[in-house]
């Protein structure tokens, strides 16, 4: 078998390890829904012509199912599988394979036991992931505008001046989906280092774009204030971080050293979606090149820009 081990961590941060080889506790036997996808295909009939019209398809949630067994320690092995899938609770499902790592969340659907004697005893997990994608371990960064620090020590002050850092700005980013994969989300981040008025970021393939703020309902983003923009499935809003400090912020970094901007928001975000240009969208990263500008009607030069996307898979 490959070199293959799955890893599932409850809401609580208990956790436990399958794999092919041995028990450790467990013993991994079978391995289903993790592999493929299904997809809901909806046309539409025509009342002159034959066949029918293509109008869209969304893939339908996935249910993992894992079947493992154990040959001994039987009761205090039951234990750790209801304290790792209790009911109603939420988890993540992370695949290794050849030190390739994707991860998935799910709801617990059922654990399910077989045979009850015996040495070796198996039981069966059913998981079901609303999210029915696979993504990465952590977000990727993508910069387009900032302040680069030309400060170092030691350093000898010119007497015709120092320059204590220099703007670096790229209006135009390409980002680059292999996965098959559409409509993923991004998190967009705006910081003002003066005022900046109704920024926005565009993608040129759909000519989409988000704008906080437009005619008749101007935004104004004051020097030290960030917006943060979430286009996710389920989770679309926009931010504002009023008073808070890029120290603060660089407390809330994840495992991998990302950001965790969903716990910045929520310990100090306003939620500003009545800002919202009504004639934008919380535009997606789709298959394929994905090119990404940004702009504000006023105060461009003060604006720094980031974007952090997650790739997402069809299985793994």
């Amino acid at each position: 078998m490959p070199d293959i081990k799955v890893t599932c961590t409850s809401d609580k941060n208990v956790s436990i390890a399958f794999t092919w080889d041995g028990f450790h506790p467990f013993h991994l036997l079978a391995l289903d829904g993790i592999y493929g996808y299904d997809c809901t295909v909806t046309t539409s009939e025509n009342t002159t012509t034959d066949g029918s019209t293509y109008q869209g398809s969304t893939a339908k949630e996935r249910n993992i199912v894992i079947t493992a067994e154990m040959d001994g320690d039987y009761k205090k092995n039951r234990e750790l599988l209801y304290r790792v899938f209790p009911k109603g609770r939420t988890g993540t499902f992370t695949y290794e394979e050849d030190g390739d790592v994707k991860t998935i969340e799910y709801e617990v659907e059922g654990v399910t036991p077989g045979a009850t004697t015996g040495v070796v005893r198996d039981y069966t997990i059913s998981l079901i992931c609303t999210d029915p994608y696979f993504k990465d371990l952590s977000d990727i960064e993508v910069v387009m505008a900032s302040w680069v620090s030309d400060w170092y020590f030691e350093n000898g002050f010119d007497i015709e001046g120092v320059e204590f850092g220099h703007r670096e700005a790229e209006l135009v980013k390409e980002i680059e989906n292999d996965s098959g994969a559409d409509n993923i989300g991004i998190t967009g981040i705006f910081r003002a280092d003066g005022t900046v008025k109704n920024p926005a970021i565009y993608h040129s393939e759909s000519g989409k774009y988000i704008r906080v703020g437009y005619s008749g309902n101007d935004f104004e983003l004051q020097s030290g204030q960030y917006v943060i923009i979430f286009t996710h499935t389920g989770k679309k809003n926009i931010y504002l971080l009023d008073g808070v400090t890029q120290a603060e912020i660089e407390e809330h970094r994840d495992r991998y050293g990302m950001i965790d901007w969903d716990e910045v928001t929520a310990l100090y975000g306003t939620i500003i979606n009545q800002y919202l240009d009504e004639d934008g969208d919380f535009i997606q990263l789709q298959d394929g090149t994905n090119t990404i500008t940004y702009n504000a009607e006023r105060g461009i030069n003060y604006l720094s820009v980031s974007v952090y996307y997650r790739i997402s898979y069809l299985g793994v």
